[in-house]
């Protein structure tokens, strides 16, 4: 039986930290102005050296892991446990996908003669093609998918999603790591439907490329035998370093720019496991970080298409990271890819945060 005390106040939490963090330290300029049309562009404190030397050796130390996992204390998966899956013919959705995406793509890009307005309207159809397309890809490796089995979950994934991401851009208003250069004035519906649109794709894409990934049972048990971490009152520890990074972000949103997505996660999953919710997190005192991880490459490979396609689109996104913004791909700082990593998990705390159905756990834990 669930406790509904801890995930009421995580929400709660969620909301007021911050805005107490502002009322502090002082709102930005334009904190309040929807939409947050970007006249300057933010000005984050300049690159260190230092500072992107440890960024980048977490970002290395966590590629080895990932590269190198016997090295970090893994066992290989058993032989029997790695069967190939059997294979049957992409079905007809994901063709249609495939299609969605690419006509996107290419009006995202070169226009192909259409009116702007058709090419400023992009994201959501190339990122709805790209989650079928994914979806039917999973379905002829497995027989499963999210959107055959898991129907319901699948369509309420896309709500949950748009409340997530609007909750990220609640709390870019104040540390302003990422802004929108074109200004292109929608208006406050326009602004508001669309945007929650566009928003709405990011949980299915990440858990449609989780079950991909997972669909290579080798990459699938290749993190499941590994050291078993067991940390007493880790769920409350978690819960509090949540609650007090959340307004210390606002205050100090320079140093504390990768709490953006550490804070959340955190309070959500401490929260969750409080509350007798299964997390990603709860299958490591066995040994098994399958779940964390998959997520986290998910995340990764959802990061890299976003950026990807982002890099000659308009309207269009850029980033002011403080610190470590130097060597970019596309328009990410390169360590900023790692930031990815924990995106993953986060998103499928917030997922289970807004499910209602003690079952949903299983679209986080059990992958294929």
């Amino acid at each position: 039986m669930t406790k509904q005390w801890p995930m009421a106040s995580a929400l709660l939490l969620l909301a007021v930290l911050p805005l107490t963090g502002g009322f502090i330290r002082g709102f930005p300029e334009g904190f309040f102005d929807f939409p947050p049309l970007v006249t300057h562009p933010p000005h984050p404190a300049p690159f260190s050296a230092p500072v992107f030397a440890v960024f980048a050796l977490l970002s290395l130390g966590a590629a080895g892991i990932v590269l190198f996992p016997r090295r970090a204390g893994f066992a290989p998966p058993l032989p029997a446990e790695t069967r190939s899956p059997v294979r049957s013919r992409l079905p007809r959705r994901g063709w249609l996908g495939l299609g969605l995406l690419l006509a996107s793509w290419a009006v995202a890009w070169r226009g192909l003669g259409l009116p702007a307005l058709v090419r400023q309207h992009t994201f959501f159809p190339l990122w709805l093609g790209f989650i079928f397309f994914v979806d039917a890809l999973v379905a002829s490796r497995t027989g499963h998918s999210l959107y055959r089995d898991r129907r319901h979950d699948f369509w309420r994934m896309f709500p949950v999603s748009a409340v997530s991401w609007w909750y990220f851009e609640f709390l870019n208003r104040t540390v302003q790591n990422w802004w929108y250069p074109d200004r292109i004035d929608f208006g406050p519906v326009h602004y508001l439907i669309y945007s929650t649109l566009c928003f709405s794709t990011v949980i299915p894409a990440i858990f449609e490329a989780r079950d991909a990934l997972a669909s290579f049972p080798a990459l699938r048990l290749r993190y499941s035998r590994g050291p078993r971490l067991r940390i007493p009152h880790a769920a409350a520890a978690a819960f509090v370093l949540g609650a007090a990074l959340l307004p210390l972000v606002s205050v100090f949103p320079g140093p504390l720019f990768f709490a953006t997505w550490i804070a959340p996660l955190a309070l959500l999953a401490g929260a969750l496991e409080l509350a007798r919710v299964p997390t990603p997190f709860r299958p490591i005192a066995h040994g098994d970080w399958s779940p964390v991880f998959l997520l986290g490459l998910a995340a990764l490979a959802c990061g890299f298409c976003w950026e990807l396609w982002n890099a000659f689109s308009s309207p269009r996104w850029a980033y002011a990271v403080p610190y470590v913004d130097r060597f970019h791909l596309f328009a990410m700082p390169a360590v900023g890819f790692s930031g990815y990593l924990p995106f993953g998990p986060v998103c499928a705390c917030f997922w289970l945060a807004g499910s209602s159905t003690v079952r949903i756990s299983s679209c986080v834990q059990d992958p294929a």
